[in-house]
């Protein structure tokens, strides 16, 4: 075992001696720093809640989203009270004239229809500009009085008017059908209004929850009596609406009857669209809350909830969470914020604002963008790699360059790497082996050089001028080359003059002191190469 151990730590030793080249040091160098910088940024970006999950983001998203909804909602519920206390006020102040005109009480009303539908007539006007600001789908007025106290629902059976908007496509539209829901039939021919497929004289109180609460109001001021009705069925119809009661008084302050507002569940949906968010659709809810945070969803209004699978049915609870909440229902969950409005409802639970994002939607928008901003990731960790690897390649080529120049002899001031420190180094390394050919007999560079400059320069001689001076070469004068040559001694001398002026001599002793210097360097091949050419 120990044996084992010692021949490990050789091999760990062996490697750690192991020369690595200077690119391969450099491209590790560079890796290292971009992995760093880039793990720096993965962990700023983390903290800060931008990667790679979306919980920051979706926080920011539903925030915004539920302060414009419960900015807009609020604006909205405000409206229809204002106009429903307004609407109620007119009321009184009609009802007192009609009755002090025909010299009646307000008991006077019961089995009477003509004092009744020539009240109602009075009323009309009230209701219908009411309907004409906007802000709700539906305005009402319910007396405590009937045409006949003596039929089988005369309990229950109130008289009344009830206009509504019909055929909704979009909201706070112009010239918007209005429909006579209940009231005297009489009042519709003669205001031109055409009666709702499901129209009735009077209204059925039993259907109207809150109702019995609103006619025992005792106090003066009608701001502290408006009260919201959860969810409820319109009566022989498909639709459901919520209502708002405002109670309505005569001249003694005693309650006569209530007036309000109808929003109906289409009216609420086109007022409130799905929110096409980057984490998903978003969706407005409406709904009672109870003391324990249980939602109430079969007693809600809804949005749009297309592709959400939110179901107005059951009871949806509440986990708090660090960046938004999550609800449950029988159906799925959802994440979302909520907010109470300052609204008193019927049931006596306040009435909340939900804004919500199928879990299910959201789960998958995350996963897909985790999945994308790993793929980016990795590409741009791909491209920074390469990017290291060039410019590795870039910065050690000048160096190499350099080194290879110094091995083979031939460095020269283009060969420096352009690097002050590298170059100061090849630099000394040149003088350090050019002493040492100094010291072991070498030629010196200068001298090597221009006996390189001078062979350059015997390569560009004719093949006569080459015999020429191969024959000075051997120790011949021109009077001998020109005999050995079998020419005339002005052709030799011709030859001769041509000769020194392309190696650009002047003198023969010039010539005899390069001879002799190519002989002592042992380089005096270089003078008779091609000598039979």
């Amino acid at each position: 075992m120990g044996e084992k151990k010692i021949n490990f730590w050789k091999i760990i030793k062996g490697i750690k001696r192991q020369s690595i080249r200077m690119q391969q040091r450099l491209i590790v160098y560079w890796c290292v720093v971009i992995l760093t910088l880039f793990l720096v940024t993965v962990l700023l970006l983390s903290i800060l809640g931008v990667l790679p999950g979306m919980d920051f983001k979706v926080r920011e998203m539903l925030s915004a989203q539920q302060k414009n909804t419960l900015s807009t909602m609020t604006e909205q519920t405000d409206i229809m009270m204002a106009r429903s206390i307004s609407l109620s006020e007119d009321i009184t102040k009609e009802l007192n004239q009609c009755l002090t005109a025909n010299g009646k009480t307000f008991s006077d009303l019961n089995d009477n229809p003509q004092l009744i539908m020539d009240l109602e007539a009075a009323l009309y006007p009230s209701l219908k500009s009411a309907l004409d600001v906007k802000y709700c789908s539906g305005v009402f007025v319910v007396l405590d009085a009937t045409v006949n106290t003596k039929t089988e629902y005369a309990d229950t059976s109130r008289m009344g008017i009830y206009l509504r908007l019909s055929d909704l496509k979009a909201v706070n539209t112009s010239k918007q059908h209005v429909v006579f829901f209940r009231g005297n039939a009489d009042i519709a021919r003669a205001e031109q209004v055409q009666l709702h497929n499901r129209w009735n004289l009077e209204f059925d109180t039993s259907a109207l929850s809150g109702y019995e609460q609103i006619m025992q109001f005792d106090g003066n001021r009608l701001v502290e009596s408006c009260l919201w009705t959860d969810r409820l069925e319109l009566s022989d119809t498909w639709e459901d609406v919520q209502l708002l009661y405002v109670p309505v008084l005569d001249s003694t302050g005693k309650v006569r009857g209530l007036c309000g507002m109808e929003m109906s569940n289409l009216y609420f949906r086109l007022s409130y669209p799905m929110v096409e968010g980057s984490c998903g659709n978003i969706v407005t809810v409406l709904a009672p809350v109870d003391k324990k945070g249980n939602i109430y969803l079969d007693k809600a209004m809804f949005g749009d909830t297309k592709e959400t699978y939110l179901s107005p049915s059951g009871t949806m609870t509440v986990k708090k969470g660090k960046y938004y909440n999550t609800y449950s229902t029988a159906f799925g969950n959802y994440i979302g914020r909520h907010e109470l409005l300052g609204l008193k409802s019927c049931n006596g639970m306040p009435l909340a604002v939900l804004t919500l994002i199928s879990e299910a939607n959201y789960e998958k928008l995350t996963a897909d963008n985790r999945r994308d901003w790993i793929i980016g990731t990795l590409l741009f960790l791909i491209l920074l790699l390469v990017v290291s690897v060039g410019m590795s390649h870039r910065f050690v080529k000048p160096i190499l360059r350099s080194l290879k120049a110094l091995q083979e002899d031939t460095l020269t001031d283009e060969n420096l790497s352009g690097i002050s420190e590298v170059d100061a180094l090849v630099d000394f390394m040149q003088k350090k082996r050019n002493t040492e050919k100094l010291e072991n007999g070498g030629i010196p560079p200068n001298i090597e050089e221009m006996l390189k400059a001078f062979a350059l320069r015997v390569e560009t001689l004719t093949p006569s001028e080459r015999m020429v001076l191969q024959y000075y070469v051997d120790g011949y004068t021109i009077q001998e080359i020109a005999s050995l040559l079998y020419i005339s001694i002005g052709t030799a001398r011709k030859h001769n003059t041509n000769m020194n002026r392309k190696l650009g001599i002047t003198v023969r002793e010039e010539l005899m002191l390069y001879i002799e210097l190519f002989r002592k360097c042992d380089q005096l091949d270089k003078l008779t190469y091609s000598r039979t050419e």
